[in-house]
């Protein structure tokens, strides 16, 4: 058991907490693997329908009795294979409570212990969420993910044990989001350029990591969204979030979620262009902060997902939550003393600082995050991993290469930001049938108030994409295969781990197969492109060995959007 132990660096469990530990190496990850199966489906389908429905459905003593398997079976395997010395038991050993999450629901938490007395214990929580089980496991130093040992600690007990009991992750129920520590995207220009290069490439939220959907919505899903999003980093890069430009900026600003607005007319000079916020430490914390706020507030919640569903009575779609249904979400950008976005409690209430002291980076909240929603559910621990780490890889050599540009026009806006045209233009009776029921839809998601034709993002794209000819189709598909096998050998530049000879064998798979299709019948692209050539070939050569690694779309046999 020591040997299996031996040099795992526990340590980093604490030094990722300092929030002044602003580095890679410091990084701490927060992960939601789902799992569910057509029985719990079936209930919420049957349930949530009817008047208090939801509330029977988290109370429903199946799914309970479920919940406290998979919490009592990971606790009793992992014992067992801790004894016989399994590479994966780095933890000297765990135990399991039952308690209640912040919407008084019933979950699991398995405490897993590191060994050092006063240290930090490592907790695995499984609970309920609509349709599915999930866990929340956070936070994990970003280091661990580079360890062996760990990752066949996620494989082994994480996801076998649920899939043992016959839970199956799928795309259509349940995400695999992760965030990652706000603080380590708080410096530089970090945030804003991830921010601009998931703008640039849409390819992600939609054909890649995710499938398009309300709940991780493109940052680029409408003209308004995507112009929201141009204009913030636009107004970033010309200073008017630094506190030359909108004054210091304080612990009551964030308390009373105030003064992040920018200013009309900033200085000269407050910005280098090719670094980010001029100033000291403060200034550049301070300018994050004030920039990630205000794109919360004025993009992420410009046509976001479900926004005809701001009821007082829909406690998962309040005012205050709607923004968050976004590829990217900035919702937990927060510091103590404010109030928890779901639960209204208050943030690590033994730390709030002075209402009148400068806000510094010391101040955020042990769990400010800056969330990546787009992402669809996993179906092995190594594959979670590697989606995560092609993330953060990718964010540390935007790090080294700042200030990011977007383009105003890309092949695949003709099925996002201008998709609606495209139908218009192809089919105008499709385009009138939709927008009736749009109009029917919007209503009774409102409760009668909004009374509106606007037709979801996500439907004018399958629309778009179903009425685009097949030379349309291929350049949406060159440009999404080229701008991800881009990304992905970027964030291999990086890759503290041995270089891979084909760093997209560990990503090939995430290309939706209607791309490879579509890109099949270009054969002036790839008679010209060596790299499209080689990817399609590599995909045709082991196919059904990536089939394998896609998620299904449900349990429950249901079709998938683009059929």
């Amino acid at each position: 058991m020591t040997k299996n132990r031996a040099g795992f660096p526990f340590q980093a469990l604490t030094e990722c907490r300092r929030p002044e530990r602003q580095s890679f190496a410091d990084a701490w990850v927060g992960i939601e693997p789902t799992f569910s199966n057509a029985k719990a489906i079936r209930k919420w389908q049957r349930l949530s329908p009817r008047e208090g429905g939801e509330d029977a459905w988290f109370r429903d003593r199946w799914l309970l009795r479920k919940l406290h398997k998979v919490g009592r079976r990971l606790r009793d395997s992992y014992a067992r294979r801790r004894d016989r010395g399994d590479a994966g038991c780095v933890f000297p050993d765990v135990e399991l409570e039952l308690d209640r999450d912040p919407w008084d629901v019933e979950r699991v938490n398995l405490r897993f212990s590191t060994g050092s007395a006063g240290g930090p214990d490592f907790e695995v929580r499984f609970g309920l969420d609509p349709e599915t089980f999930e866990y929340s496991i956070k936070p994990v130093p970003l280091a661990w993910f580079h360890d062996a040992r760990f990752v066949r600690f996620l494989r082994e007990f994480v996801w076998r044990v649920p899939r043992k009991l016959g839970l199956v992750a799928s795309m259509a129920h349940g995400g695999g989001q992760f965030s990652f520590s706000a603080k380590t995207f708080l410096q530089g220009s970090l945030l804003a350029d991830d921010i601009a290069d998931r703008l640039d490439h849409p390819e992600l939220a939609t054909w890649i990591s995710d499938y398009p959907n309300c709940d991780a919505r493109s940052f680029r899903a409408t003209n308004e969204r995507f112009a929201a999003f141009q204009r913030v980093i636009d107004q970033y890069w010309a200073g008017a979030f630094h506190p030359d430009a909108i004054g210091v900026l304080r612990v009551r600003s964030a308390l009373l979620d105030r003064g992040f607005e920018p200013a009309h007319a900033p200085p000269a000079g407050a910005m280098d262009q090719a670094r980010g916020p001029r100033g000291g430490p403060r200034a550049v914390f301070q300018t994050n902060f004030a920039f990630g706020r205000a794109v919360r507030q004025r993009a992420q919640n410009v046509t976001p997902g479900y926004w005809q569903a701001q009821h007082p009575d829909e406690d998962g779609y309040s005012g205050d939550q709607i923004m968050r249904y976004s590829e990217g979400n900035l919702n937990r950008l927060q510091i103590a003393g404010e109030l928890h976005v779901k639960s209204g409690k208050v943030l690590d209430v033994a730390d709030v600082p002075e209402f009148d002291a400068p806000l510094e980076l010391s101040m955020l909240y042990d769990e400010a995050s800056w969330e990546c929603r787009a992402q669809m559910s996993r179906t092995s621990a190594e594959d979670f991993v590697e989606a995560l780490l092609l993330e953060a890889h990718h964010a540390e050599w935007l790090s080294r290469r700042p200030h990011v540009t977007v383009r105003s026009g890309l092949a695949q806006d003709a099925i996002l930001k201008d998709g609606e045209a495209t139908v218009q233009r192809r089919d105008p009776e499709l385009m009138a049938r939709l927008r009736k029921e749009a109009r029917a839809a919007n209503l009774e998601a409102s409760r009668g108030r909004v009374k509106d034709d606007w037709v979801e993002p996500e439907t004018l794209f399958w629309a778009a994409w179903h009425a685009s000819k097949p030379e349309e189709k291929a350049a949406i598909a060159r440009e999404a295969i080229l701008g991800f096998v881009e990304r992905v050998e970027n964030a291999a530049s990086v890759d503290p781990r041995p270089r891979h000879a084909d760093p997209m064998r560990a990503h090939r798979h995430r290309v939706h197969p209607l791309l490879w299709e579509a890109l099949s019948a270009d054969r002036a692209a790839l008679s010209s492109d060596k790299t499209l050539a080689r990817e399609l070939r590599r995909w045709r050569d082991e196919e059904p060995y990536y089939l394998e690694l896609r998620p299904i779309w449900s349990p429950t046999g249901a079709s998938p959007p683009w059929e």
